[in-house]
């Protein structure tokens, strides 16, 4: 297959707009839902290990399509991990900015009923752990001193968990993605060049 004209900025945008897309129908069901106040801490990081296996799937899926399509079926690791992480950059800002309206307008006290949500099951946490009542205090005060996040703050963090997610996703959807016609890699290049030597 030939090599397609089609610029690799073009094509992250367009895939990264998709990404955006499944990111924040999964955010409004969540949301829809009270799914992050019902199930507590443990269901917090199970829904961010769910978030971040789709991404490497939607991730690997897209860079797979981005090589046959456009590249005529292969691809360097380095093309494939620059193509990943402007994907994740363009999804990122999309989801950021519904991330803003979200809790800015749509539903300002969301991020409040997070946190209380939290500060309830981290109590309990400690609770059963046999932590004494004063330490418990210090905990929740130290918790309570770092307040609640501004729309603002919760996009910034947002924006950058998800470009180092993201870059580091794009690591890993890149290794299973690449495909040289050439050398797979430079060990073999340069064994090559050790028996042309001999």
């Amino acid at each position: 297959m030939e090599q397609n004209n089609v610029s690799p900025l073009k094509t992250a945008l367009t895939y990264g707009i998709y990404m955006a897309i499944i990111s924040i129908v999964i955010s409004l069901i969540i949301w829809a839902t009270s799914l992050m106040e019902s199930l507590g801490l443990m269901g917090a990081t199970i829904i961010g290990l769910v978030n971040l296996a789709i991404t490497v799937v939607l991730l690997v899926i897209f860079t797979k399509l981005y090589r046959d399509n456009l590249l005529g079926g292969t691809i360097t690791f380095g093309k494939a991990f620059s193509f990943g992480v402007l994907v994740v950059v363009c999804s990122s800002l999309i989801t950021g900015l519904f991330s803003y309206i979200l809790h800015k307008y749509i539903d300002p006290g969301y991020m409040g009923r997070i946190m209380t949500m939290m500060q309830e099951k981290m109590y309990q946490m400690f609770a059963n752990k046999g932590m004494s009542e004063e330490q418990i205090d210090a905990a929740m005060r130290a918790f309570e001193e770092k307040g609640i996040p501004s729309p603002l703050e919760s996009v910034k963090s947002a924006l950058l968990g998800g470009l180092i997610g993201g870059a580091i996703m794009s690591l890993i959807s890149a290794a299973i993605v690449k495909k040289n016609t050439q050398k797979e890699d430079a060990f073999e290049e340069a064994m090559e060049e050790i028996k042309t030597e001999e």
